[in-house]
């Protein structure tokens, strides 16, 4: 069991001002501070918010009197706004920029790396593509320029959600690559469902992680794409107890974090399948 800590670490980006959940800014950072104490604070990673809002998070982190907060933030407006974000969020002395995350938009392959890349020595950058849009371009240009790749993996409507066919090819040139990627959206539980109330299909973040390592000792993608698709809770943990240290080390080699709106759910369901422990 000790060789999955490295699983885990600091997986979970706490997206939780984002839906479904989209907590109120107070209380979502209320949680974080506790997140950051729990016996999980391993798993956790920065907090996530969009742009607009950095100043007031700014305010209200030095309101509660809590340390200094590690940031993702978010750019929707795109390219043209992240010089401006990253300006606001160095001048922000409560908060430690930690990574950007931007979509791609409309703009081209040589504004994109010429804007982005002088960012990356400060600064982890994720830019957001398309999952059905992602070429094999797109991931060399990525890897060359030391950024990395942002997938969107669900949402709020049902197509937004992406079939495991589809999400597997990014992931596997992602593999052939070595470029580390995050996913976002529809991903708090650790494997494949429907969703009771919305009918939506949901991926698995373990499903995910396995994914990613069959799809780097492979370059498969059948077997990439089953390993997405796999719906059984005790297939799963067994495949995941089951991984050594090296497999370890190359799935998180290319899953660098998920965006996910609770940090309760991911931990409960990794405790209610054995991969991790209460102390």
């Amino acid at each position: 069991m000790t060789h999955l800590a490295g699983l885990f670490d600091g997986l979970f980006d706490d997206a939780s001002l984002y839906p479904p959940a989209s907590t109120e800014l107070t209380e979502a950072v209320r949680e974080h501070a506790v997140h950051r104490l729990a016996w999980y604070s391993d798993t956790v990673g920065p907090f996530v918010c969009n742009a607009e809002r950095l100043r007031k998070l700014d305010a209200l982190v030095q309101s509660l009197k809590l340390p200094p907060l590690d940031v993702a933030v978010v750019v929707p407006a795109g390219l043209d706004a992240v010089p401006t974000a990253v300006a606001t969020a160095e001048q922000c002395t409560s908060l430690r920029l930690r990574a950007i995350e931007t979509p791609i938009g409309t703009h081209g392959r040589v504004e994109v790396l010429r804007t982005l890349q002088p960012l990356t020595a400060n600064a982890i950058v994720y830019l957001e593509i398309p999952v059905i849009s992602v070429t094999e371009r797109h991931v060399h240009d990525l890897n060359g320029a030391g950024l990395r790749l942002k997938l969107r993996t669900g949402g709020t409507t049902v197509d937004a959600f992406r079939s495991e066919k589809e999400l597997a090819r990014p992931i596997l040139l992602c593999a052939g690559e070595r470029l580390r990627f995050k996913c976002t959206a529809g991903l708090h539980h650790a494997v494949r469902h429907r969703d009771p109330l919305t009918m939506f299909e949901h991926h698995g973040f373990l499903n995910l992680l396995l994914a990613a390592r069959i799809a780097a000792a492979t370059g498969n993608l059948v077997a990439t794409a089953d390993a997405l698709a796999e719906r059984d809770p005790a297939a799963l943990a067994y495949r995941t107890s089951d991984l050594t240290a090296t497999d370890v080390t190359a799935s998180r080699a290319l899953v660098a974090s998920l965006g996910t709106c609770s940090i309760h759910e991911p931990i409960d369901d990794l405790l209610a399948m054995g991969l991790v422990r209460r102390p």
